[in-house]
């Protein structure tokens, strides 16, 4: 009995401790953490925001419709199938994680509009149910 508890405990620690290491600020710029980020209701906003700038440092944001299906706005298909034969593996590189990563910018920019008028000073987002007794104070 006493060694099942030991490991239960030792397991939700592990598990703790894998969560708490999620956010660590090395991995802002090689891994999309914001994306989880802005579906965890406890996250600091400030550091949502940081995790996403380190995410697309030196790298151009996708913000057209047509650079997140892959295709240059005014780009006939004819002449983006020239342009691929002519590209480096980086550009094709670059051009895919656009294409991943598209749809999980949209989302992020509307989190953050969703979410403006309930920021607190230290970061802290307000929870649903702190955003119903402010707007009962009221």
């Amino acid at each position: 009995m006493l060694i099942k508890n030991i490991l239960a405990l030792c397991l939700i620690m592990s598990i703790g401790f894998m969560q708490a290491q999620q956010y660590k600020k090395e991995n802002f710029k090689t891994k999309p953490v914001w994306i989880e980020m802005i579906k965890d209701p406890n996250v600091n906003y400030f550091e949502a925001i940081n995790a996403y700038e380190q995410f697309w440092k030196n790298k151009k944001i996708p913000r057209e419709e047509d650079e997140v299906i892959g295709q240059a706005k005014g780009q006939s298909a004819e002449e983006n199938k020239m342009e691929s034969r002519k590209e480096t593996r980086g550009k094709r590189k670059e051009k895919e994680m656009y294409k991943k990563y598209g749809l999980e910018c949209k989302k992020f920019e509307h989190w953050k509009m969703q979410v403006q008028p309930y920021i607190q000073p230290d970061g802290h987002i307000l929870t649903r149910e702190e955003q119903l007794k402010m707007w009962e104070q009221k």
